[in-house]
């Protein structure tokens, strides 16, 4: 009987034991992808008019949340800050391949905290991070917009496997996205967009660990208001709801993750709101965007925070004859 009783608590603590230490490990299992969500919200899916942009995008990421594979929060006791600033550089031309116009873009990301996995222990300064650019095509139809393209991840920031301190997530990305903003009224003063995105990864550098394929909704609803202005060009602004989606639709795979944890796929949700902007005499678009996360499984749940400041620097649009 003694016997019998020894043997039940140790079993206990044992399996009390295994599932402390599975849980953190399930959560760290999964990868993050390239792919920031919250970069884009209102008219998403509409190109820019034709034109070179430039202009900088500020992200701030705060979070002292993982949550497991059944939504249970995790509070860590050192609340995390990720924060980026991106230069990025956008060409919108005339030229047409099947009837869209063809424009293309390439960012210059600095980051601070970047987190590779879904833990929060990380600790690097203000460094160059992996650069993106991509190509698109835009349409412009009566009642929707139309924008589909690919974009490149190009694994240029510091990344060595296992350590804290990174400032990449050393693999390539490859995605292809679609998307559409459709004016839901005849003056074109409210709109609801939607961009897909689906991305694919190399294996991480130096390991046998590939992160899972990546896919990301992001879009709003909003209302344009314009403002007459001296000049011929009207202040525009937009107000609305922004949000995204984003989820694994498949698991982090790789003989360097334990077996255990091979397979769990994460997601998470954002929604708020965007106040965005255009000044026509400076020819300045400000935007900000505030989109806290909810529903998120398998990784961290934070607060997306964007400010972005872009510059027309030569337009290109065409006087009508």
């Amino acid at each position: 009987m003694s016997d019998r009783v020894a043997k039940f608590p140790l079993q206990q603590i044992a399996l009390a034991f295994f599932g402390l230490a599975l849980l953190p490990l399930s959560v760290q299992a999964q990868y993050k992808g390239d792919h920031i969500p919250g970069f884009l919200g209102l008219e998403a899916g509409t190109q820019a008019p034709p034109g070179l942009y430039v202009g900088n995008l500020v992200w701030i990421y705060p979070t002292s949340t993982v949550n497991d594979n059944a939504g249970h929060n995790i509070n860590l006791l050192a609340p995390i800050t990720t924060t980026a600033t991106i230069p990025l550089v956008n060409v919108v031309t005339n030229y047409k391949i099947l009837g869209g116009r063809l424009g293309g873009s390439i960012a210059f990301p600095f980051m601070q905290n970047r987190i590779e996995l879904n833990s929060l222990d990380v600790n690097t300064g203000f460094s160059y991070t992996d650069m993106f650019g991509g190509v698109s095509l835009g349409w412009n139809l009566k009642r929707a917009d139309v924008t589909a393209g690919y974009n490149l991840y190009i694994p240029t920031g510091h990344y060595t496997h296992g350590a804290t301190d990174n400032t990449g997530l050393g693999m390539w990305g490859n995605e292809v996205f679609a998307g559409t903003t459709v004016h839901l009224d005849q003056k074109k003063t409210w709109s609801a967009a939607a961009v897909f995105s689906a991305e694919f990864h190399t294996d991480k550098k130096g390991t046998n660990i590939r992160v899972g394929d990546l896919g990301t909704i992001e879009g709003g609803l909003g209302k344009t208001f314009y403002k007459k202005v001296s000049g011929p060009i009207p202040m525009i602004m937009n107000v609305g709801a922004a949000g995204y989606a984003q989820f694994k639709m498949s698991g982090d795979s790789g003989s360097d993750i334990p077996p255990a944890l091979r397979g769990l796929k994460d997601h998470v949700f954002g929604l708020g709101p965007e106040f965005n902007i255009f000044i026509p005499k400076p020819r300045l678009t400000f935007l900000v965007r505030y989109e806290p996360e909810f529903g998120a499984r398998n990784r961290s749940q934070g607060q997306t925070i964007l400010i972005s400041l872009a510059w027309v620097a030569k337009s290109f649009v065409k006087a009508p004859p």
